[in-house]
Parts: C-alpha cells; sequence; structure tokens
C-alpha cells in the first residue's frame, strides 16, 4: 500500500475509534466542563500521543498483536475494568472530600499534570489496540514509510477529534453553573464506574 492510502486509512481509523462515546471522552468532557479548555486541551493530547503509539504498534505488528490481544482478551478486560473503577471511585472519593487540600482547582494543575494523566488513563485500556491492528493487519502495510503514514494518520485524527472535543466542552462550561458542573462531574465518574462494570462482566 502507497504511504498517501496508508495516511488515509490511518485517519480514517483514528476518527472512527475516537468518535466512539466511552470512558475516555467522558472524562475528557467532565475535564473540560468543569476546569476550562485548557485543561481539557492538555488531556486531549495525552489521549491522542497514546492513540499514536498504539497506532505505533499496530502498523509494525499487526495480525500479531490482534492474536495476542485475542488470547489473553479475558485478562485485559478485567484490567481495564479495575483500573476504570478505581479511577471513577478515586474521583467520587476526591468529589465527596470537605478539606482545602482535596479541593484544588483543576485549572490551576499545570497542564502536563492533566497530559500525563490521560496518558495513563488511555494507556490503561490497550484493547484500542485490536481495533487498529484489525485494519493494519487488513491493509497490508508494506515497508516503513506506509507503517509511519499509517500511524501518523491515527494520531492526526484523534488529536484533531479530541482538540474540537474539549475546546467546545471547555468553552460551553463557562455558561454552566457550579452545581452543574459538579452533577457532571458526579455524573461523569458514575458512568466510568458503569463502563468498568460492563468491562468485567461482558
Amino acid at each position: 500500500m502507497e504511504p498517501d492510502a496508508a495516511l488515509l486509512a490511518g485517519l480514517i481509523a483514528g476518527l472512527a475509534i475516537a468518535v466512539q462515546v466511552g470512558a475516555i471522552s467522558l472524562l475528557l468532557v467532565e475535564a473540560a466542563v468543569t476546569s476550562g479548555p485548557r485543561v481539557g486541551v492538555a488531556a486531549g493530547m495525552g489521549v491522542a500521543t497514546v492513540d499514536f503509539a498504539f497506532g505505533i504498534v499496530a502498523a509494525a505488528a499487526g495480525g500479531a498483536v490482534g492474536a495476542t490481544l485475542t488470547e489473553h482478551e479475558g485478562a485485559i478486560r478485567a484490567v481495564a475494568a479495575l483500573t476504570l473503577a478505581a479511577i471513577a471511585i478515586h474521583g467520587l472519593i476526591v468529589l465527596r472530600r470537605e478539606d482545602a487540600a482535596a479541593s484544588v482547582d483543576a485549572a490551576a494543575l499545570p497542564a502536563h499534570h492533566h497530559y500525563l494523566r490521560f496518558v495513563a488513563i488511555t494507556a490503561a485500556n490497550p484493547l484500542t489496540i485490536a481495533s487498529f491492528a484489525a485494519v493494519a493487519a487488513s491493509l497490508s502495510l508494506d515497508g516503513l514509510l506506509a507503517a509511519v503514514a499509517f500511524a501518523l494518520g491515527v494520531g492526526a485524527a484523534s488529536a484533531g477529534w479530541h482538540l474540537v472535543l474539549t475546546l467546545v466542552a471547555g468553552h460551553g462550561g463557562r455558561w454552566v453553573t457550579p452545581r452543574i458542573r459538579r452533577a457532571l462531574a458526579v455524573g461523569g465518574r458514575l458512568a466510568v464506574l458503569g463502563i468498568a462494570v460492563h468491562l468485567l462482566l461482558g
């Protein structure tokens, strides 16, 4: 496959996976609404970085990655579910704390804090690689240039989507009252907990 075709395939695959509503997108929207666009963009780029890394692995190994993940899918789903559940429960506990130390404004934290947080959250769910690997394996990515182009397409699509999502949510959050922001924060964490339970039982 030519590099330009591989790039287009990566863009399509990256966008198709990024737009799916899941735990990561819920957490991103909640972070952007409650803490502003700066936090949201930093978090979104953390997600895009991991998607790009997953795209590289998928392009390099293709079907081998998919086969390995399928073989250990049960264990991977359990780890991902427990990780998401821990994130959701920790978030709910923090929201319930009344002391000043626990109520530090997230928007005041350095951007790299939110970036690294979402890198860790996204990397904890390697099932995404399986989707990229399935696409990469079906494309017969011959050569380094085609593989790099595919990964770049995945990363660019993910970055573009998450940039738009977090900017819209972040600027929209300026019109939301503190009470509604807190309700969104609680609701987002409960939704993530529900997704964790679904992963564990599914």
